[in-house]
């Protein structure tokens, strides 16, 4: 082999010289080796996988007996190190070299905190221990990964002080809010507050020093595209649990984009390698960090998708063939939670491909006040962006017959139908099996039953104009609270069982994940079930227990939830009221005949009689009162949201934008 040095940029001996055959060499770099190009075998990463920006797999000792195909085979999913089960104690996956690695004794115990107690908390509900060993692992080779770590184990340090603090009044304790540690009212000691503030000043530290890092490493010879998206992630979490949702969706969008790029630089096929699904070139990046980006996908569309709808015209497409060879019996959780979250991408860009901002709701008679787009983003971010298109948008006026009537709409709707009721037979024997258990196995099989029923419930009220149209979901609405019950339960009696224990510290509660899990159902019950036992119940999981899921936020969603549900509980009242002594405008009683999929204009000077009820739990909210287009701008760091909803103003039968504030 020629030296190294005597080679150009791109491996060629320089001068024109013609090549001397030589015998294949086995002894380069796994990663070469799976891609069959010759390496310099350059120590310790080869030069080629520097220039091409790709992770250097490093070197082993070689089986002359091993075909260069078996070698691929073994190699597809990367696994550095092996994968042993997960302590049943919540001690470490395996022991760190900690020689040269931390420059303090407070690094390498913020460290311990977070590589043994709360790493894996931020992926609770699936792959925690394949999560937990690709970020430690990339800690171990890249000191910004691993100083961004040591910044969120000293969050968790404060967030374990901080979380003895309650309410003075309910007793409710208060989720972690770094800038709140010295909350008024608080019963902490002064001693515990100055621990708590200095454990926080060290996190911000340590956080600035990753940045610094990451920023030199960026500039640096080579980009590996591995290592990028996991600093996506772990900056994500940090600006997370630190209650910054304007930095971490950024983050989000950052390491979409660079998945998006990579996707087009191989030019892999959308039928072969769905987005979400599986790596085209699994030796720079591996299958388990583009599915995990395939579900921040879901997470952007859920909150601040930006894209056009032209975009979500192509996209709804992306993954069909892959669906359509789903095998009739899911064996796996891991499996099961692929193709659902294929079913869910290709539902949720549908939804969007098909629903624009109206500029008046149906029956809102000579209401001047334009419909306000929807957000629930933090202050900052771009007003136009449409959250939760796939339950709360509604087709335009404009586009009602046009969309209802369309035979091509319609069957790709019957289309999604299908492959979701396919894979809930497909998975009905494991999900079934696995929450027979009783333990922490439960959670998966839970929270893709939750998953499930919320697409159920969005795909089919895809082409409603009324609220009414989610009435008939109460059964769906009533699972997702009984399932997410079990699911937060469950969770409680885990983190119950370790600070029970005597011994070794169990793992830290920091109230967050990086995926979404319960707290955007549990929101959908809030919004659109109006059944009041129900809906009251989705409430107090959500205060009872305080916590985040991505950009998602227990808090603000469930001030939000309860500011609707008592406006709409409030406009009953008033509405049975007035039909005792007054006429209602036609305007409501348009809305109360208009009936699922169509909008009825007709007229009507007087309402049936309805009989009212002190009772909130047996109130019911006819149509004319329910709250359209709730959103909210909140900022966590604040504790404080501005709600917004539109609804009907009885008298004139004009909709009206209402506003609100909510402090927690």
């Amino acid at each position: 082999m020629a030296p190294a040095e005597t080679k150009d940029k791109i491996g060629h001996v320089p001068g024109g010289a013609r090549r001397i055959a030589h015998s294949k060499v086995k002894t380069g770099c796994i990663t070469c080796r799976a891609r069959r190009v010759k390496c310099d075998e350059g120590k310790p990463k080869c030069l080629r996988c520097h220039k091409y920006g790709t992770e250097c797999g490093g070197y082993q000792s070689t089986n002359r007996g091993a075909s260069p195909r078996n070698n691929f085979r073994t190699i597809r999913v990367r696994a550095l190190v092996p994968k042993p089960p997960y302590p049943s104690n919540g001690g470490p996956l395996f022991q760190f070299p900690t020689v040269g690695l931390f420059q303090s004794n407070l690094e390498q115990r913020y460290f311990d905190i977070f590589s043994t107690r709360i790493a894996r908390q931020l992926c609770p509900y699936f792959d925690a221990e394949r999560w937990t060993l690709t970020i430690l692992q990339a800690c171990m080779s890249h000191p910004s990964i691993r100083c961004a770590a040591i910044a969120i184990g000293a969050l968790g340090k404060t967030n374990e002080i901080a979380r003895l603090c309650k309410r003075p009044v309910t007793g409710e304790l208060i989720l972690m809010d770094v800038k709140h540690v010295v909350g008024s009212g608080t019963i902490d000691t002064k001693k515990m507050i100055n621990q708590a503030n200095e454990h926080h000043q060290h996190a911000l530290e340590f956080y600035g020093k990753a940045i610094n890092g990451m920023r030199r490493e960026m500039k640096g010879f080579y980009q590996d595209i591995r290592v990028s998206l996991i600093i996506c992630i772990i900056i994500s979490c940090f600006e997370g649990i630190h209650g910054n949702h304007r930095s971490a969706a950024a983050q989000l969008q950052a390491g979409l984009a660079i998945v998006e790029n990579f996707h087009s630089q191989v030019k892999s096929s959308p039928i072969l390698h769905p987005k979400g699904y599986s790596s085209p070139c699994p030796d720079v990046v591996d299958d388990f960090l583009v599915q995990s980006f395939g579900r921040i996908d879901i997470q952007s569309m859920s909150v601040f998708d930006p894209r056009p709808v032209e975009v979500h015209s192509t996209l709804k497409c992306e993954g069909k063939e892959t669906i359509a060879a789903m095998p009739k019996i899911i064996r796996s959780i891991e499996e099961a939670r692929i193709y659902h979250d294929l079913i869910t991408r290709r539902i949720m860009h549908f939804n969007s491909s098909i629903h624009t901002p109206r500029s008046r709701p149906v029956g809102s008679g000579d209401a001047q006040k334009p419909w306000p787009t929807l957000q629930l983003l933090p202050q900052g971010i771009n007003p136009n962006h449409n959250p939760i298109p796939w339950v709360d948008l509604k087709i335009s006026l404009e586009e009602i017959d046009s969309t209802i009537s369309s035979t091509k709409l319609k069957n790709e709707k019957d289309m999604l139908s299908r492959e979701l009721r396919s894979w809930v037979e497909a998975s009905h024997l494991l999900l079934q099996a696995r929450m027979k258990m009783k333990s922490q196995d439960t959670i998966p099989a839970h929270i893709l039953r939750i998953a499930a029923l919320s697409n159920e419930i969005s795909l089919g009220a895809a082409f409603s104009i009324t609220e009414s149209a989610y009435d008939i979901f109460l059964p769906h609405f009533r699972l997702i609270v009984q399932h997410a019950s079990q699911v937060l339960a469950l969770q409680q009696e885990h983190f119950a069982r370790f600070h029970c224990h005597s011994g070794a510290p169990g793992p830290v509660d920091i109230h967050f994940s990086f995926e979404i899990g319960l707290i955007p159902s549990l929101y959908i019950v809030l919004i659109k079930c109006r059944h009041g036992p129900t809906r009251r119940q989705a409430l107090a999981l959500l205060r009872k227990y305080p916590h985040r899921e991505g950009v998602w936020d227990t808090a603000s969603s469930s001030g939000l939830g309860s500011w609707v549900m008592e406006l709409e509980e409030e406009g009953a009242r008033n509405y049975y009221a007035a039909q005792t002594c007054t006429f209602i405008p036609a305007a409501v009683h348009s809305m109360e005949s208009c009936k699922d999929g169509e909008a009825n204009h007709s007229t009507s000077t007087m309402a049936a009689p309805v009989t009212e009820t002190s009772d909130p739990d047996s109130l019911s909210i006819p149509e004319v009162v329910r709250v359209r287009q709730a959103r909210m701008r909140f900022d966590l760091l604040e504790r404080r949201a501005v709600l917004f909803g539109v609804q009907m103003d009885l008298n004139s039968g004009a909709y009206i934008e209402k506003t609100g504030i909510y402090e927690w």
